[in-house]
């Protein structure tokens, strides 16, 4: 596994940690049953890609960089100042659907600045970012 290898993976990581994090953070605050049915959904996703991407990188004797506790701060901050008032399915959705296409645009991005990484790498990171979408195509119902 070569460096942009081990870079896309730990991008994948990241993006899957802060994934989890705004979740656990925002399902407390839903009542919305379907709603809640889908973000427990992308939790899962989320989980199931943050234990890949570790896997892959513990095989290639790399260790995971997880958010820093500032950044997870910072994030549950957010979410907490963006909830305090509206915890509709609408301003929910609305909420993950920024954050998940903000992870969607670093992502991509990341694929192009790790042109060297092998197919299966670049795969993977191409099926997160279809999984982000799905997700985002099944919030937008929410937002009606």
């Amino acid at each position: 596994m070569n460096y942009d290898d081990k870079e896309l993976l730990g991008d994948i990581y990241q993006l899957a940690e802060t994934g989890i994090e705004a979740t656990k953070t925002v399902l407390p605050k839903v009542e919305d049953s379907a709603l809640k049915e889908e973000l427990e959904e992308q939790y899962n996703d989320y989980s199931e890609a943050r234990a890949k991407s570790e896997q892959g990188l513990i095989d290639a004797g790399a260790f995971p960089r997880g958010n820093s506790p500032f950044q997870k701060a910072a994030m549950w901050g957010a979410i907490q100042m963006k909830t305090l008032n509206e915890t509709s399915p609408e301003h929910i959705a609305e909420i993950m659907i920024n954050g998940t296409t903000m992870g969607i645009i670093d992502l991509t991005k990341d694929i192009g600045d790790c042109c060297g990484a092998s197919d299966s790498t670049v795969h993977f990171a191409q099926k997160f970012i279809k999984n982000e979408q799905r997700h985002i195509d099944n919030l937008k119902a929410f937002l009606q």
